[in-house]
């Protein structure tokens, strides 16, 4: 498809009769990619492609956290452009909503490839801590997570136009005090 677009960028470039038409030649766009996964089974819910138009050369999650005495939320921000990537609500003895992003692509709509993505190196996983007393597993099943992804063309294309790039592991937990982790997700954020 590349290669198409290109070819017509060139006949334009040469057949157009106007010297004054200017043609733009899109850049790569930059992006960061959610992926939610069930906490306990591991299995891939959904996805949110984000994209941005400012550019930068970094990528570091930065949050803000309010702690739920009842009520609390969670914001993670793309650090760099200081834009959301996700906000959730929490609640003690109750279930927080996600209210950014409004929507996922169903698991059920993603593209897949054929040959699955090797795990990656686990020195690659880091965890999105947002708060020394937020919970996480002691011994996280990277490698069951990354069999949810592991098949999917946006993960093969985040991955190899960035292959040495965190894979960022958040944990959402709309539901604390009596928590139930059957309301729980991971969130893997990759960029592109």
């Amino acid at each position: 498809m590349k290669s198409f677009i290109l070819f017509v960028i060139f006949i334009c470039l040469f057949t157009c009769s106007n010297s004054d038409e200017t043609i733009t030649v899109p850049i790569e766009s930059n992006k960061v990619l959610l992926l939610k996964v069930d906490y306990t089974a591991h299995s891939l819910e959904g996805a949110k492609e984000l994209i941005f138009e400012e550019s930068t050369d970094n990528f570091e999650i930065s949050f803000e956290y309010q702690a739920p005495g009842d009520f609390g939320n969670i914001k993670l921000f793309y650090n760099q452009l200081d834009e959301v990537i996700f906000d959730g609500t929490i609640i003690w003895l109750g279930t927080g909503e996600i209210a950014f992003p409004d929507t996922f692509i169903s698991a059920e709509s993603l593209n897949t490839i054929d040959n699955s993505l090797e795990l990656p190196s686990l020195s690659l996983f880091q965890n999105v801590i947002y708060d020394e007393f937020a919970y996480y597993p002691e011994d996280i099943d990277y490698s069951s997570m990354w069999n949810a992804i592991d098949n999917l063309e946006l993960v093969s294309e985040y991955r190899s136009s960035n292959p040495n790039s965190s894979i960022n592991v958040f944990l959402y937990t709309p539901s604390v005090g009596i928590g139930n982790p059957l309301e729980w997700d991971y969130f893997i954020i990759l960029k592109n």
